[in-house]
């Protein structure tokens, strides 16, 4: 089994134009993938960001990889091409029988354009911050249940999205259930972001002595929705191996388990947990 894993997050600035969306995910993951990425994750409304909650619904697909729509297709022809595992960060998937409402759903497709995994996001970003968001997401999402941990190369990807980085104890089921990596494709609000994104994703991975990889969402995506930015990549003991500050593009990094295991030998917290 390899030791080692190389990943790329990407980030990007999505629109309602999913045709646009799609364009840019293409483009970003051919680049990571010719730079070597073996694992490409996209994050969260990769392919559609609108302005108000509902108008998701337009874009919302059954994932049916025997008949996929423009965002599955997308992302298979994205994991074949390349020979990667893509990740795309958060879709809207239909639920059966509710018309006005989608799971935000991350899935996973294997290098032979398999569906590995399906993520539906747990937490729904319902907030009223003063003089920031007001968001209720679950006026048009339906919540998903349950860890999700796949496996890519023999290593063990934990699943999750967005404001699920404010529950440690799902980072801690995860990472119960084989997480040697944490993924947190996210459209970070602006506001939030800039006192919470980096502090937050740090304190996942020294917890759980895991590597997270954050996809994101930057800039302005149309009316006051803006969305800050700072894809990164964190080691198991808590540093900023790779980021994007702004703008498109992907942090890519080279992922050591031998070091991630020597560190979890060295301080082995998660062997003493009490609860």
């Amino acid at each position: 089994m390899r030791d080692s894993l190389t990943v790329a997050a990407v980030q990007l600035c999505s629109t309602n134009d999913l045709a646009a969306n799609l364009a840019t995910c293409r483009r970003l993951a051919a680049v990571a993938a010719d730079g070597g990425a073996q694992v490409i994750v996209l994050p969260e409304c990769f392919a559609f960001l609108g302005q108000r909650e509902g108008d998701k619904m337009k874009a919302a697909e059954v994932i049916d990889a025997a008949a996929p729509g423009p965002i599955l297709t997308c992302l298979i022809e994205l994991a074949t091409r390349h020979r990667a595992l893509i990740v795309g960060g958060g879709m809207p998937e239909v639920v059966a029988g509710d018309p006005g409402r989608a799971y935000n759903t991350a899935v996973a497709i294997g290098p032979d354009g398999a569906l590995v995994a399906c993520y539906r996001k747990i937490h729904l970003f319902d907030v009223d911050i003063p003089g920031g968001a007001v968001a209720r997401e679950s006026d048009a999402t339906v919540p998903g249940a349950g860890a999700i941990v796949l496996r890519a190369g023999g290593f063990g990807l934990g699943m999750s999205i967005c404001y699920d980085l404010r529950f440690p104890e799902l980072y801690r089921t995860l990472g119960a259930q084989g997480a040697e990596v944490l993924l947190v494709p996210s459209a970070f609000t602006d506001r939030t972001g800039r006192d919470h994104w980096e502090v937050l994703l740090r304190a996942r991975a020294i917890e759980n002595l895991c590597y997270v990889m954050a996809p994101a969402q930057w800039g302005r995506h149309g009316g006051s929705r803006a969305s800050y930015g700072h894809a990164m990549i964190v080691d198991p003991w808590g540093s900023v191996v790779a980021q994007v500050p702004d703008g498109e593009g992907f942090a890519v990094a080279t992922l050591d388990f031998d070091r991630l295991h020597r560190l979890r030998g060295e301080l082995p917290a998660l062997r003493a947990r009490k609860l």
